[in-house]
């Protein structure tokens, strides 16, 4: 009943244990006990928000399909973000190294950026807390997975680089629905990089993350 924003063709019970499950909370969080109709919580409205936002991002990603979410098939949903929290992490717990900075070298120079099509002129790209280090340490991965191996930093080859600036572009689409929110990189984010991605290049949701068999009888 009093279905908004989910299909009247949604397994809604089986949707519902999903946003528990992402959220770690139990129905009564986003519903008023003893009416799961009512609106009077507004904690529903902000659900039904939530289900819109993830249906926008899931268009920026070609392999999201079957249906609005939450049926089908999706890259990014409730769980990607929220992981059994109610607040979404934002911050890496630790620094990606690699092979040179085990070695005893340390991060780049501070040194201006080149070749910068989306982000602020000003952005410290390189240096000891630099932006290039949080998205290394947000999907734990190296300057070659974005960059050009051994070609110089700013040349675009690499076509990962390109999907990272469209990824910029999307994080500052949506902290754009939360207010007091800044311009990614700049200012208070309450999405980052690591809010989806976790240290793994490829995001979990319910839809590709790995489950196990039930147990034998």
């Amino acid at each position: 009943k009093n279905l908004k924003v989910l299909a009247a063709t949604s397994d809604v019970p089986f949707a519902m244990a999903m946003f528990n499950e992402a959220l770690g909370v139990q129905c009564t969080y986003c519903h008023v006990q003893g009416d799961m109709a009512a609106d009077d919580n507004p904690k529903k409205e902000m659900a039904r928000t939530m289900i819109r936002m993830a249906r926008i991002i899931d268009t920026s990603f070609p392999s999201s399909n079957g249906g609005a979410f939450p049926d089908g098939y999706h890259e990014v949903d409730c769980l990607t973000c929220h992981r059994g929290s109610v607040k979404p992490e934002t911050v890496a717990p630790r620094k990606y190294y690699n092979r040179a900075n085990a070695l005893g070298d340390g991060p780049f120079a501070e040194t201006p950026g080149i070749s910068l099509k989306v982000l602020p002129p000003n952005t410290p790209v390189h240096g000891a807390d630099s932006l290039m280090g949080t998205f290394r340490d947000a999907l734990n991965v190296d300057c070659p997975y974005c960059h050009g191996g051994e070609r110089p930093q700013q040349v675009d080859v690499n076509p990962r680089k390109d999907t990272a600036r469209k990824m910029i572009l999307l994080v500052r689409q949506i902290n754009a629905n939360f207010p007091g929110t800044g311009v990614f990189p700049e200012g208070t984010q309450l999405v980052t990089c690591y809010t989806c991605h976790r240290g793994d290049p490829h995001p979990v949701s319910w839809s590709n993350r790995r489950y196990e068999l039930p147990a034998k009888r």
